[in-house]
């Protein structure tokens, strides 16, 4: 998988501000630094909005903030609950000039939450939202004010880059290997700060050190095929859509 970089550094041109989103579960995971490169050689201001703060505990929230203010302007909000909206609007005035036609270009891997930030800021629905990645197609400036437009993107994902669940990287339908990326995403999961997989699954200590889990969750589930063995393609679906739907709230980086 990859994007056609022409078309991104043409569209970084163009736009007086570039707001980038993660994912607050994972806020330093879900910074592209290769795209974050180019914004700077290009000069263009850089805002980092990490969204779905509402599934991240508050410490963490902190912990993030202060790290990542370091070397860039940044904001935790949530577009579910409206959080800290405003304060993301003042930071947008701030970080673009003074004109009546400013282009803010929306960009951040995939099911990170670009067209719900969007939607928010413009008041209304006005990009699809869909909690799978690859949802936007194509490119689509859209107008949140007089002032303002904002393009929505694609999600990024760099040629150059290996699989990863907490990316956006997998839909759960078309992973190659899904039961392997899954089990190692889970591994992560177990030794993370802060995680809710535990009390999610109902796994204890012994069954994350296994080393078999998705084929524990599989039995947990019922979910077999034939011959009462367990079929880790569906769970492991399963896993990845409770990544991507909100269900899994854990600090992964």
């Amino acid at each position: 998988m990859g994007i056609n970089w022409n078309c991104v550094i043409h569209t970084l041109k163009s736009s007086d501000l570039v707001l980038e989103i993660v994912d607050a579960r994972a806020p330093f995971s879900t910074r592209s630094e290769k795209l974050e490169k180019v914004i700077e050689k290009l000069g263009k201001n850089l805002v980092v909005v990490i969204n779905k703060r509402d599934l991240a505990p508050e410490n963490l929230v902190v912990e993030a903030h202060k790290k990542i203010m370091e070397s860039v302007p940044c904001i935790f909000v949530s577009a579910k609950e409206r959080r800290d909206i405003p304060h993301l609007r003042k930071i947008m005035n701030v970080h673009t000039p003074k004109s009546d036609n400013v282009r803010v270009c929306v960009v951040g891997y995939p099911n990170t939450g670009k067209s719900s930030i969007i939607n928010v800021l413009a008041g209304k629905h006005v990009a699809g939202v869909a909690p799978v990645p690859g949802h936007t197609r194509g490119e689509q400036w859209i107008r949140i004010s007089s002032k303002i437009m904002l393009l929505d993107t694609p999600g990024v994902i760099p040629w150059d880059e290996d699989i990863s669940i907490e990316k956006g990287f997998g839909r759960p339908d078309k992973m190659k290997d899904i039961e392997d990326s899954v089990e190692d995403f889970i591994e992560r999961l177990a030794k993370a700060k802060y995680s809710n997989i535990k009390e999610l699954y109902g796994l204890s200590d012994e069954d994350l050190a296994s080393g078999d889990v998705v084929g524990i969750l599989a039995e947990k589930r019922g979910l077999l095929i034939k011959g009462g063995r367990p079929d880790l393609k569906r769970v492991s679906q399963r896993v990845v859509l409770d990544w991507n739907t909100g269900k899994i709230k854990a600090f992964v980086d």
